[in-house]
């Protein structure tokens, strides 16, 4: 039994797992799509949206220094650390001239966090700039699988896993 075990083995060492999950997602955020087995889209699709939502929420300096200054708890609460949260909005009432400084500590952290899974620096780059911000309204569900049919040599399921478009 695999209780409270999350995540497929894929048949790998756990060196060679992480290698392999973190290339597909680098090459499913560089190209937006790619194709691969059923089993490889299916482990990398949950740590892909998750690594969007952290660019959706922690990436945009400034939508985090206007709900600061606009003193929104609730909606900074659900976007950062509580600890965060209220650091920014002290620190937007207190000294408003390094709230800046305090709002960009939070957006390089987002990017480190980031870029401990992404291989490449414009892959970072291309999260936090291009893709999180096109799906600014959307609030999950930003990958789509479709089922492409079998493998010639091994008869493996294949898929083409994608980014959706702003407006699906």
């Amino acid at each position: 039994m695999r209780h409270r075990v999350a995540g497929k083995k894929l048949n790998r060492s756990m060196d060679q797992r992480t290698a392999l999950r973190r290339g597909l997602i680098s090459d499913l955020f560089r190209h937006d799509a790619i194709t691969t087995t059923e089993a490889r889209a299916d482990a990398i699709r949950g740590q892909a949206e998750k690594l969007i939502t952290l660019a959706r929420h922690r990436g945009n300096l400034n939508d985090l220094v206007e709900l600061a200054k606009a003193g929104d708890r609730v909606t900074l609460t659900r976007r950062l650390t509580p600890t965060q949260a209220e650091t920014l909005i002290k620190t937007a009432q207190t000294k408003p001239d390094a709230l800046n400084q305090a709002a960009a500590a939070i957006v390089v952290a987002a990017r480190r966090q980031a870029a401990r899974t992404l291989y490449r620096r414009d892959v970072v780059q291309r999260l936090f700039d291009e893709i999180a911000p096109r799906y600014a309204t959307r609030s999950g569900g930003y990958t789509r699988t479709f089922k492409l049919g079998q493998r010639k040599g091994d008869a493996a399921p294949i898929v083409r896993i994608e980014l959706l478009e702003a407006q699906e």
